[in-house]
């Protein structure tokens, strides 16, 4: 049994490291790169939903792609560190504000980052809305594990 728990540990520790070498390198992109990925996804999301872009709302649209994505990004990061951490040490209240606050700190880290390339820009909004998107999908989590425990009947109803 302790030797399955480390393995769980050891997979949700390098997903993680894995996960976020995947932000450093989306974040690595030069400016152009990156509004050809966010172009990519404009045309695949239309296409999927049926929306033909327009000069009136192709930046409209691209903006909140982007944004999407950050928020993405950053909450399946905060997902994997809430495992991690669960993974190594059991079921414990802290491990929410702990994976939050990884993940909002390695917000800033990608900002800062960005400072440093070509055509990108770190900025103040978009650590906010990492950490929005973080904080978004720990909530999720929590409301999930709420549900499922009390839908297990009373006294199954942990400390998650």
């Amino acid at each position: 049994m302790k030797h399955d728990k480390k393995r769980r540990f050891a997979v949700f520790l390098v997903l993680t490291l894995i996960w976020m070498v995947v932000i450093f390198l989306f974040s690595a992109q030069n400016g152009d790169d990156s509004s050809d990925t966010s172009g990519f996804l404009l045309n695949l999301l239309c296409g999927i939903f049926r929306v033909e872009p327009t000069p009136d709302n192709a930046e409209l649209l691209t903006l909140l792609i982007r944004k999407a994505a950050h928020m993405t990004e950053f909450g399946i990061l905060a997902l994997l560190w809430l495992g991690t951490l669960r993974s190594g040490a059991g079921k414990a209240a802290w491990h929410y504000p702990a994976a939050f606050a990884v993940s909002s700190l390695y917000a800033i880290t990608d900002e800062i980052h960005q400072l440093f390339v070509s055509d990108r820009a770190g900025q103040i909004t978009d650590w906010l809305i990492d950490s929005a998107g973080a904080l978004l999908f720990l909530c999720c989590a929590w409301l999930l594990t709420r549900l499922k425990s009390a839908k297990a009947g009373p006294g199954s109803i942990d400390n998650a």
